[in-house]
Protein backbone atom coordinates (compact mmCIF):
# COMPACT_ATOMS: atom_id res chain seq x y z
CA UNK A 1 0.00 0.00 0.00
CA UNK A 2 2.51 2.01 0.67
CA UNK A 3 3.99 2.42 -3.00
CA UNK A 4 0.93 2.72 -3.85
CA UNK A 5 0.07 6.03 -2.24
CA UNK A 6 3.78 7.49 -3.53
CA UNK A 7 2.55 7.29 -7.03
CA UNK A 8 -0.85 9.46 -5.98
CA UNK A 9 -2.02 12.56 -7.58
CA UNK A 10 -4.77 14.62 -6.84
CA UNK A 11 -5.77 18.02 -5.80
CA UNK A 12 -5.06 20.15 -2.77
CA UNK A 13 -7.04 23.15 -1.33
CA UNK A 14 -5.76 25.96 0.67
CA UNK A 15 -8.65 28.13 1.45
CA UNK A 16 -8.87 31.39 3.10
CA UNK A 17 -5.37 31.86 3.73
CA UNK A 18 -5.48 36.26 5.21
CA UNK A 19 -3.20 38.00 4.15
CA UNK A 20 -2.52 41.99 5.59
CA UNK A 21 -1.13 44.21 3.00
CA UNK A 22 -2.42 47.83 1.39
CA UNK A 23 -4.98 47.21 -1.52
CA UNK A 24 -7.33 48.84 -3.78
CA UNK A 25 -7.11 51.63 -7.18
CA UNK A 26 -8.29 54.22 -4.99
CA UNK A 27 -5.27 56.34 -2.94
CA UNK A 28 -7.83 56.28 0.09
CA UNK A 29 -8.18 52.52 -0.12
CA UNK A 30 -4.39 52.06 0.46
CA UNK A 31 -4.05 54.14 3.24
CA UNK A 32 -4.27 51.26 5.73
CA UNK A 33 -3.92 47.55 5.59
CA UNK A 34 -6.70 45.40 5.09
CA UNK A 35 -7.14 41.26 5.39
CA UNK A 36 -7.21 40.28 1.96
CA UNK A 37 -8.24 36.37 1.32
CA UNK A 38 -6.84 33.77 -0.95
CA UNK A 39 -7.57 30.32 -1.69
CA UNK A 40 -5.29 28.10 -3.75
CA UNK A 41 -5.58 25.23 -5.83
CA UNK A 42 -2.76 22.83 -6.51
CA UNK A 43 -3.11 19.86 -8.89
CA UNK A 44 0.12 17.31 -9.18
CA UNK A 45 1.63 14.16 -7.60
CA UNK A 46 1.10 14.24 -4.07
CA UNK A 47 4.06 12.46 -2.46
CA UNK A 48 7.39 12.40 -3.21
CA UNK A 49 9.85 10.43 -1.19
CA UNK A 50 6.87 9.77 0.97
CA UNK A 51 6.43 13.20 1.61
CA UNK A 52 3.53 15.85 0.87
CA UNK A 53 4.92 17.94 -2.21
CA UNK A 54 3.19 20.92 -0.85
CA UNK A 55 4.22 22.24 2.66
CA UNK A 56 1.39 24.30 3.62
CA UNK A 57 3.58 26.19 6.01
CA UNK A 58 5.94 27.12 3.67
CA UNK A 59 3.63 28.19 1.28
CA UNK A 60 2.48 30.85 3.84
CA UNK A 61 6.05 32.28 4.41
CA UNK A 62 6.82 32.05 0.81
CA UNK A 63 4.34 34.54 0.51
CA UNK A 64 4.37 36.66 3.55
CA UNK A 65 7.91 36.82 2.79
CA UNK A 66 8.00 37.50 -1.04
CA UNK A 67 4.70 39.69 -1.85
CA UNK A 68 4.71 43.32 -2.28
CA UNK A 69 3.31 45.17 1.03
CA UNK A 70 0.88 47.35 -1.24
CA UNK A 71 -0.88 46.58 -4.98
CA UNK A 72 -3.77 48.48 -6.79
CA UNK A 73 -5.36 45.86 -8.47
CA UNK A 74 -6.37 42.12 -7.00
CA UNK A 75 -5.12 40.97 -10.82
CA UNK A 76 -1.42 42.20 -10.03
CA UNK A 77 -2.14 40.30 -6.37
CA UNK A 78 -3.30 37.32 -8.12
CA UNK A 79 -0.55 36.86 -10.45
CA UNK A 80 2.30 37.54 -8.19
CA UNK A 81 1.18 34.76 -6.24
CA UNK A 82 0.94 32.75 -9.14
CA UNK A 83 4.34 33.47 -10.07
CA UNK A 84 5.28 32.72 -6.30
CA UNK A 85 3.88 28.85 -6.54
CA UNK A 86 4.72 27.98 -9.80
CA UNK A 87 8.20 29.11 -9.10
CA UNK A 88 8.19 26.83 -5.94
CA UNK A 89 5.98 23.82 -6.43
CA UNK A 90 5.50 21.91 -9.24
CA UNK A 91 2.06 20.97 -10.65
CA UNK A 92 -0.37 23.38 -12.12
CA UNK A 93 -2.13 25.89 -9.41
CA UNK A 94 -5.34 28.12 -9.64
CA UNK A 95 -4.90 31.44 -7.47
CA UNK A 96 -8.36 33.09 -6.00
CA UNK A 97 -7.83 36.73 -4.66
CA UNK A 98 -11.03 37.72 -2.89
CA UNK A 99 -11.53 41.56 -1.85
CA UNK A 100 -14.20 42.57 0.44
CA UNK A 101 -16.84 45.32 0.13
CA UNK A 102 -14.64 46.92 -3.20
CA UNK A 103 -15.74 51.07 -3.34
CA UNK A 104 -18.32 50.84 -6.29
CA UNK A 105 -21.46 52.36 -6.80
CA UNK A 106 -23.56 50.14 -5.76
CA UNK A 107 -23.00 47.78 -2.58
CA UNK A 108 -20.99 45.10 -3.28
CA UNK A 109 -19.67 42.02 -0.89
CA UNK A 110 -16.95 41.35 -2.49
CA UNK A 111 -14.55 40.76 -5.56
CA UNK A 112 -13.18 37.89 -6.81
CA UNK A 113 -10.33 36.85 -9.38
CA UNK A 114 -9.14 33.71 -10.25
CA UNK A 115 -6.15 33.01 -12.56
CA UNK A 116 -3.85 29.80 -13.24
CA UNK A 117 -1.90 27.53 -15.23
Amino acid sequence: MAEENRRLTGTLFLESISLTLRLGALPFERIESRRVRLDLKWTGKLLSDGRPVVDYSQVCTSLKNKLEPEYEYIEQLAGDVLVILQNNWPGKWSVSVHKDHPPTDFPMERATVTIGK
